[in-house]
Order: structure tokens, then sequence, then C-alpha cells
């Protein structure tokens, strides 16, 4: 049975934008900070993002509290012509300039993190301009990329390294010029707080080490695999080599494999892995849309899926192809799909220009969720992501032809 979308998403009607903090903060009562924010976040809201309202750091308050702000179309279609343009004047006047620099930007995951960041901007009338380049997966166009909005003067840069620790020297040099770089989704590297102020993160290693209790306890003995994303990048580094470390004697991971987080991608390694161990019985990655093309490999191999699948996101359509398998063998389980975090990384740089000491880290507590009947979400297209802190309408827009 289909749970109805309205009871369950009344919150995220309130919210793309609007002109700013402290119109807001004046009608609540509320007086916003000397960093200019408010961290009075509706508590039902992070509860859905994150699975747990215990230790969320202000930081991530903050940027929950705007991201509660109640909506306009206005600002809703401004948000969409910003997405679509890459590049977009706000309509504020404002005079600060920010960017998303992705090394890779061609997934949902991706598209939707940059909505986020969008919508977030738009509750800072002191934002003027919002940038977004993505390199494809080419580490000297991500390079040049990154030095070209230096070379632009921009005042803030988020994004996901994808190239990893090629990215430093361009990452310092932003650093020195005054240029806030903060990344997000364990984008860790170099030494934050001294090559750059801050990252946002879940805890890496705790998700990777519930992971493995999910597979020590769910399947017990057999075999195992990882997927992650691109070669090297450290987000999958970081939960899998906690996850190793954490599973059972009685578990053995045959297979660690890359899969660019996409269903092509997850389609190719997960056809490996049960070509050589038809017999794999859990799995641990970071992508539910990707894993769609999981499940295409299984059905090619014409091989039941008694798996038991630990994800990092959460994005509808996995969920809802999990209820029409009807397998009861097959068991999912997912924290959060963290495309919040750069509205998270983006307030921790406005924080900053407001002249804020910010922590080496933001960490994002870890919960883990099993998917059941109530996840496939009526009306919710397949691309959405359950924690996903954009609005319905909105998604609807973005991807009209997604069911």
């Amino acid at each position: 049975m289909k749970r109805n979308l309205w009871h369950i998403m009344a919150a995220l009607s309130l919210l793309i934008v609007l002109s700013g903090t402290f119109a807001i903060a004046a009608a609540q009562d509320m007086e916003p900070d000397e960093y200019g924010e408010i961290y009075d976040a509706n508590m039902d809201l992070v509860q859905m993002a994150l699975g747990t309202t215990e230790g969320v750091p202000d930081i991530a308050l903050a940027a929950f509290y705007r991201a509660g702000l109640p909506v306009s179309e206005e600002m809703a279609a401004k948000a969409l012509e910003c997405w679509r343009d890459k590049a977009c004047d706000t309509g504020t006047g404002g005079e600060v300039v920010v960017a998303l620099a992705d090394g890779f930007g061609e997934n949902v995951w991706r598209e939707v993190t940059h909505m986020e960041l969008i919508l977030q901007a738009l509750t800072y009338p002191e934002i003027g301009r919002i940038i977004y380049t993505s390199a494809q997966f080419d580490t000297q166009k991500a390079i040049a990329d990154f030095r070209s909005l230096i070379a632009q003067d921009v005042d803030v840069i988020i994004g996901f390294p994808d190239a990893g620790d090629a990215m430093l020297p361009s990452v310092r040099e932003a650093t020195e010029r005054g240029i806030i770089y903060i990344p997000h989704s364990y984008g860790r590297l170099g030494e934050p707080g001294a090559d750059y102020p801050t990252y946002v993160a879940e805890d890496v290693c705790a998700l990777g080490e519930r992971f493995a209790e999910v597979l020590n306890t769910e399947v017990g003995s057999g075999k195992v695999a990882f997927l992650g994303g691109t070669p090297g990048n450290p987000l999958s580094a970081g939960w899998q080599g906690c996850e190793a470390a954490a599973l059972s004697d009685s578990l053995e991971l045959v297979a660690t494999a890359d899969t660019f987080w996409t269903r092509e991608g997850t389609l190719e390694a997960v056809s490996g892995i049960i070509t050589a161990n038809p017999d794999v019985a859990g799995y641990s990655y970071e992508a539910a849309d990707s894993f769609l093309g999981g499940i295409r490999a299984y059905e090619a191999a014409n091989l039941p899926l008694d798996i038991t699948l630990t994800l990092r996101t959460d994005e509808v359509g996995l969920f809802c192809e999990w209820q029409n398998i009807g397998n009861p063998n097959f068991k999912i389980f997912y924290s959060t799909g963290g495309n919040y975090q750069s509205r998270i990384a983006l307030t921790a740089a406005m924080m900053q220009l407001h002249g804020a000491e910010l922590p080496p880290e933001v960490i994002i507590p870890v919960q883990m969720r099993q998917v059941d009947e109530s996840s496939c979400i009526e009306g919710m297209p397949s691309l959405a992501s359950v924690s996903s802190l954009v609005p319905l309408d909105v998604f609807v827009q973005m991807y009209p032809d997604s069911e």
C-alpha cells in the first residue's frame, strides 16, 4: 500500500525561499544572531531529513531553519531558472557571488544537490549571483573550472572534489585569495581549518559501521560486495574502509567495484560481481537510484534478488521498484540522501562571511532506516529523494517525465 504524500510532506511545501531571513524572524518574534542566523529549526523537518534529531550541529540547524522558510511561486520560478541556466542573477541586487563547483554533476543526486544549494542561496538577500560548473569526470577541467571561479573573484565556492588531492593547490589558492571554499558529503582533502575553513559530512566511518551492523545481522554469513562511485573518491573510501573493519568474520568481502554513481555503471559492476559470485548475499553502496542498474543485472542473469542492500541515499524510484518486486528476501536499509549538505555548507560559508569562526568539520549524525511498504510515496517523482528538502512541486518541474 502506498502512503499518501501530503501528510508526510506538508513541511516541504514551506521550503523554497522568502526574500530574507529578517522579515521572517520579525514575524515570528525571533532575532537572527550576529551571523545572520536562527537555529530554531523545524524538528519534524530535521527528523525527515536525518532520521534523527539528536546530535545535530548548530550550523546544520541554522541551515534547516532556512530550509523551512515559507515559499513563494516567484522564488520557486527563480530557483528553476538558476538550476536550468547554470548561472543566474538572483534579482536581489546582493553583492555576494556563490558558486557550486562539481567534479561531476550528471546524475540525479548531483542535480538535486545543485537545486538544494540554489534554494538555500535564495534565502540570503545579500547573494546576488549563483554560478554552477561540472567537470564531467575530467580532472583537468575540474581544475580549470575552479581556477576560472577564482579569476572571477567569487566570494564562496561549494562543491564535491571528485578529483581529490589534485584540487588541493587550487583550493589553497582560493583560500589565500580570501575565497571561502567548503566541500560537502565528505569531500575532505588536505587539512580542513587550514587549507579551507571546514567541510560538511555525515560521519562516514559511522556510516560504514552501520552498514556492517546491518549485513552482520541480516546476512549473518556468506559473501558481500561493496559498490563505490568514482575511482578514489573520498566518500566511498571513507565508509568502505570502516565497514570492512567492522564486518563479522562470517562474512567474506568478495568484490569492491566502481560504478561512477550511474545506473549503467552499476549494471556493469553488479554483472561482473554475480558472474564470479552468483551467491553474493549483501551489498553496500551510496546511490539508491543507481542500484536500479543492479536490479537489471540480476534480471539479465535470471537470478533472484535474495540480497540485503545497505544504502546512503534514498531515491524513491528504487523503493517503489522494491515494492513491485515483492520479494521478502530482498531487504533495503538506507541512511539519508544528504543532498541538503550543500545547504549546510553554504550556510557555514555565509556565517564566516559575517565573522563566524567555523569548526574544521561539521558532522551530521547517521541513522539507518529500513524500506517498507510506506517508503514508496504516492505522487513523488521516482528520481526524488525521500530526505531531500526540495519541495515536491519543484521536483515535478525539474523532472516532468519522471513517474
